[in-house]
């Protein structure tokens, strides 16, 4: 039931973020252009959603076996944040979801593996860099992690473990600006969380089970953003 609230919240996320790409750029204020030409004391509301491929440091990826996996995940990322014209320093919200799924050598074998983080964010904007109309911030947060892991074995029922823990992250953003409420960006994100996922009572598992472990999460990330 968790795991569906969790997913639940997301798609609504998501689902805000499609209609003000189609709508809301005709409901937006007047202002100068982005975040580098406000006026002074104005402030600017950012919106971005990020998708990309996430790497592990361990060779088990996040999989909840001893034993090893694929290289990486697909990861999608909701940030708001909010900028001042007269201060460098943001503040805002990340939602972080991390999806892999790994298939094992033995017939009828899979893995599906959920990670989400959820955390309050600060950044630093600088808003003169090398090219026109582009911009970078870097920050980051602490917050909270979880972790569901559901496994198939052929002939038996399905296996499930879970974990929640805390996080940290940090992310690196560059974006270029290529109109007055819209930019595109790359972004590189990491997280790291110690898990120790439940225990699991299964006498037909071929592996071990992975006790508490730290996990790091290295994501690069294309991304499209909304200013407003």
């Amino acid at each position: 039931m968790g795991k569906k609230v969790l997913i639940f919240s997301l798609n609504r996320l998501l689902a805000v973020w499609l209609f003000m790409m189609f709508s809301g750029v005709f409901a937006l204020r007047a202002q100068k252009i982005y975040l580098t030409d406000a006026e002074p004391a104005a402030r600017s509301v950012v919106l971005t959603y990020s998708w990309g491929i996430a790497g592990y440091a361990s060779s088990h990826g996040i999989s909840a076996w001893d034993v090893d996996g694929k290289g990486g995940g697909v990861a999608n990322t909701l940030r708001l944040m909010t900028y001042s014209s007269s201060n460098s320093v943001g503040y805002g919200l990340l939602l972080y979801d991390d999806m892999h799924s790994q298939r094992f050598r033995d017939e009828g074998v899979k893995e599906k593996v959920n990670l989400l983080y959820v955390a309050p964010q600060a950044s630093y904007l600088k808003r003169t860099t090398l090219f026109p109309s582009c911009f970078g911030t870097m920050g980051g947060g602490a917050g909270y992690v979880h972790y569901q892991s559901k496994s198939t074995f052929s002939g038996h029922p399905d296996v499930k473990t879970s974990a929640s823990s805390v996080g940290l992250n940090a992310f690196l953003n560059l974006e270029y600006t290529f109109a007055r409420h819209w930019g595109v960006c790359l972004e590189v994100n990491a997280l790291y969380s110690p898990l120790n996922p439940s225990e699991v009572q299964a006498d037909f598992i071929p592996w071990k089970q992975r006790d508490k472990f730290g996990l790091f999460v290295l994501t690069t990330q294309l991304g499209i953003s909304c200013h407003f």
